[in-house]
């Protein structure tokens, strides 16, 4: 590995272990590539016989994008790059603008033979730029740098990345109209339920990916919330946080800090992991009832479908019960739910649940977020007089419930 390269991924591994490990684990080029000079004398980027960019001025090209987007000052903007190539355009707007930059590199062997090559530790140690290797890790990047849905955000790209994937950056054009579009986004003082289906209450908006949910949002992909900074007076949610992935909850947990007023409150409730487990070392089915299981499964299979379930009614992954209490009697309780999640059918059309949530997970996730005074509560017990109301928690015997705090100012 050269200095170079170690140097860039230290800086990448701080936000993105991930993608600095697919980086490093790139061990052959298998399409052509080719350090060359450009007419400028500039180095350009031969990749499978195209220039990566500008042959002319790769250096002037870079200059061009970026007047592109320039704007008067005082607009709040996040740029998004699509295509890091040799670190041009990169330079150019670390240069000129301290703004919020998320730049992403689709393409892995282009992504090892750059951070070979080029020294991109200014930029990369520069706490307002993140780099990304999919769409995925984009969108949460946006999430990292607390972006605020008031701010501006543009897209960037050069003709070769624009040629080779055209497709993707045009759904992004797409993305970004709909975000920019600024009577979409929440900017007042709201209460906010998530994933309540059809419920609805006076004075509070839903988040659900349902068409009829106040703000639309697949809480599967890590897309900042259309909610300005601090306008969030409370939060709830029940049985919605056990439909997501860890890195999809942690995103979701540093969204909704953001959106928060400072001492606004949040509760939240799922299935009590811990509970699950009791059940079913002390032999008790009846404990799953209403836990969206499958009628007649064994126990075991009620455990498992209690992290993991498909559509309504179907269960979820097929394990012989013998093997489900060999790994139960010897793996602590972290590895089986791992176990557990190992067997989750993505070919699936629909999953249910895809996660186990215990107290002190749930407690470390929202200390990382920000929140504070988090506290395992009961059911009905909130220590918000609205949250009281007969109106929000449900499944009392199965659920953990907690609530916590944004710090006041």
């Amino acid at each position: 590995m050269s200095e170079t390269l170690k140097k860039n991924l230290l800086l990448i591994a701080k936000y993105n272990e991930d993608l600095a490990g697919r980086i490093l684990d790139v061990k052959e080029i298998k399409k052509p590539v080719q350090l060359v000079n450009a007419e400028s004398g500039d180095a350009n980027l031969l990749y499978d016989n195209e220039f990566v960019h500008d042959n002319t001025d790769p250096v002037y090209e870079a200059i061009e994008i970026y007047q592109k987007i320039a704007s008067n000052e005082g607009e709040k903007r996040v740029h998004l790059i699509y295509g890091l190539g040799l670190g041009y355009v990169l330079k150019r707007f670390a240069q000129k603008t301290d703004e919020k930059i998320v730049i992403m590199e689709p393409n892995s062997e282009i992504l090892r033979v750059v951070l070979e090559l080029v020294d991109l530790s200014e930029e990369l140690s520069k706490p307002n730029i993140r780099l990304a290797g999919n769409v995925e890790e984009m969108k949460r990047a946006t999430g990292e740098l607390s972006v605020n849905m008031s701010d501006t955000l543009t897209l960037s790209t050069t003709s070769f990345y624009y040629k080779f994937y055209n497709n993707q950056i045009n759904s992004l054009n797409v993305a970004l109209k709909n975000i920019n579009n600024k009577e979409k986004v929440i900017d007042k003082p709201t209460k906010i339920n998530i994933g309540p289906g059809l419920w609805t209450k006076e004075g509070w908006i839903t988040l659900d990916c349902y068409v009829k949910a106040d703000i639309q949002a697949d809480l599967r992909k890590c897309t900042p919330f259309p909610i300005v900074n601090n306008v969030v007076e409370k939060i709830f949610s029940s049985h919605c946080i056990e439909h997501i992935e860890d890195h999809h909850l942690e995103f979701m947990l540093k969204e909704l800090y953001r959106v928060m007023k400072p001492d606004g409150i949040m509760r939240l409730s799922c299935p009590d992991a811990d509970l699950a487990f009791e059940a079913y070392k002390n032999n008790d089915p009846g404990w799953f009832n209403g836990i969206c299981t499958k009628n007649g499964d064994p126990i075991g299979a009620k455990l498992l479908n209690t992290f993991v379930s498909y559509e309504a009614g179907t269960g979820g992954p097929q394990v012989p019960e013998k093997e489900i209490k060999e790994k139960f009697d010897t793996l602590e309780k972290d590895e089986f739910i791992k176990w557990v999640l190992s067997h989750v059918d993505r070919s699936r059309p629909y999953i249910a649940h895809i996660n186990a949530i215990y107290y002190e997970k749930l407690e470390k996730m929202l200390k990382d977020a920000g929140f504070v005074d988090i506290e395992k509560s009961s059911f009905n017990n909130s220590r918000d007089e609205e949250l009281r109301s007969t109106e929000f928690d449900k499944h009392k015997l199965a659920s953990l419930f907690v609530e916590c705090y944004k710090p006041a100012n």
